[in-house]
């Protein structure tokens, strides 16, 4: 049997700091207009995914029809999941008392830049959820993505008007495989990695973060297939769960097990990743945001 997953983020809470608003910045950056609501029952399917606004095909409208409030951070701050630290909840999940999704529609104004864009999305969020966040440098391990000896072997690819970058992965639970599919820059590509080398390394927490050091602009299109050990919610009815990891941190470990068949499968595509101990990772704290957003 084969099921596609995403392994997701336990988000984690860090030192308190001085709060800033989100809207420290100029608050009359607006939409023209824009509506936020809770969303209705999950119905699988692409038009749950985010679409418009700059440089993409519909630069006069966002629409978000199922998202959570940490895909609308990632959105709006231009980072990644695990640069969210919050409450469960911001991030959809079930454990967190009920998933909470919303549903955002919003007119932007034309010859908007994707700065402004954010900007408008910052504000429309410290608005309707009375978000307020401070961000927070931390170190994290890591890794390096660079060539391996032969240079890349990387087929290029050439994406649609407004088309955005794009990982799928697919197990095979009997095979213990993973096989994962990748459309974007080699930048875009290491902003995705962190699950996966925790999912190859077995480990648990906080993403490790990983540096493009390639050079290469592309964009490209390739495919990894590599051993992976299925987490205990997936074992077959029966089997003894594992043990829980250890909360906190993980260390970037060198390839062992099931990891080295996946590092070992970014030497195919004449890539290497590099084992690094610190690397500084902007984090946004978020200090409070309310679960119901305010009526259109």
């Amino acid at each position: 049997m084969k099921l596609g997953f995403l392994i997701a983020l336990f988000l984690t809470g860090f030192p308190a700091a001085p709060a800033l608003s989100a809207q420290a910045h100029d608050s009359k950056i607006t939409f023209e207009v824009a509506s936020v609501k809770l969303a209705g029952p999950f119905v699988p399917g692409p038009q749950n995914n985010m679409r418009g606004g700059p440089g993409t095909e519909d630069p006069g409208r966002f629409t978000a029809p199922h998202t959570s409030l940490a895909g609308l951070l990632m959105q709006a701050y231009d980072v990644a999941v695990d640069q969210i630290s919050g409450p469960a909840w911001l991030n959809g999940l079930p454990s967190a008392g009920g998933a909470t999704f919303y549903a955002v529609d919003a007119t932007i104004p034309p010859n908007t830049t994707k700065e402004r864009f954010r900007l408008m999305l910052q504000n429309l969020l410290a608005e309707r959820f009375h978000l307020t966040l401070h961000h927070e440098t931390q170190t994290r391990p890591g890794y390096e993505l660079v060539l391996a000896p032969g240079g890349p072997k990387l087929k290029d690819w050439t994406p649609a008007p407004g088309e955005r970058p794009y990982l799928s992965s697919l197990a095979n639970l009997a095979a213990e495989t993973m096989h994962t599919t990748f459309r974007g820059s080699t930048a875009d590509f290491c902003l995705q990695l962190g699950g996966p080398i925790n999912g190859a390394l077995g480990t648990t927490g906080a993403r490790p973060r990983v540096t493009d050091k390639t050079g290469l602009t592309g964009p490209y299109e390739f495919v990894l297939d590599y051993a992976f050990t299925p987490p205990s919610f997936l074992s077959p009815p029966g089997a003894q769960p594992a043990p829980p990891g250890a909360a906190g941190m993980p260390v970037a470990s060198d390839p062992s097990g099931d990891a080295r068949s996946f590092f070992a499968a970014f030497e195919k595509l004449g890539l290497k990743l590099v084992k690094v101990k610190d690397v500084p990772v902007d984090v946004l704290v978020i200090d409070n945001a309310d679960k119901v957003p305010t009526e259109n």
